[in-house]
């Protein structure tokens, strides 16, 4: 099979599996950790967050690079330095390359979940609340939109522990507190 031919779960999961074998702690996120966790949609692209420090980003991006996926290392580090992600091009898929740039990031490596699939393929992904917290700090169109349906959907969700890390980064009165307090009310549990 092509690499243009898989899906992003199959690259994820080629992703995944490579990371591991490196030694590198990682948790698939965006759409694919969002379907784990019960909302499915469609994408066409893999987001991955490597749990480590500024000095193993070369290694992450070797093992990329093993791959097949294309990175400008230079450009790369410098993103990461900066942006806390860079980006990688696998056969026209867009990779992204999370880091841990924020406090919250500590939180979401230990709050990941080891998934096993029906093929025996096992890898690890965010959890529901880790996803529900980026997708209220990145508060875009589509990210509120996979909010809706995740909070809609996931009744053991952990909205205290979600609202909790919101109010720590953002502060009470910060808009993403406010339009995750309605989310809760609209949808809490009869």
């Amino acid at each position: 099979m092509a690499i243009a031919e898989r899906s992003a779960a199959e690259n994820a999961q080629r992703i995944a599996d490579a990371l591991e074998a490196a030694g590198l702690p990682y948790a698939i996120g965006g759409a694919l950790a969002l379907a784990i966790a019960g909302v499915p949609r469609g994408t066409a692209d893999v987001d991955v967050n490597v749990f480590v420090g500024e000095e193993r980003v070369r290694t992450v991006i070797d093992v990329l690079l093993g791959l097949g996926i294309e990175v400008d290392e230079a450009a790369a580090i410098t993103r990461a330095q900066r942006d806390g992600m860079f980006v990688g091009r696998w056969n026209g898929m867009r990779i992204d390359v999370f880091l841990p740039s924020i406090p919250f990031a500590h939180e979401a490596s230990q709050t990941r979940i080891r998934v096993t699939d029906d093929t025996g393929w096992s890898g690890w992904f965010l959890s529901a609340e880790a996803i529900a917290v980026f997708k209220l700090l990145f508060f875009r169109g589509k990210d509120l939109v996979d909010l809706e349906r995740l909070v809609a959907v996931r009744g053991a969700l952990d909205r205290g522990y979600v609202r909790r890390w919101i109010v720590d980064m953002m502060g009470e009165a910060d808009e993403r507190v406010l339009r995750w307090d309605a989310l809760v009310t609209r949808y809490a549990p009869a």
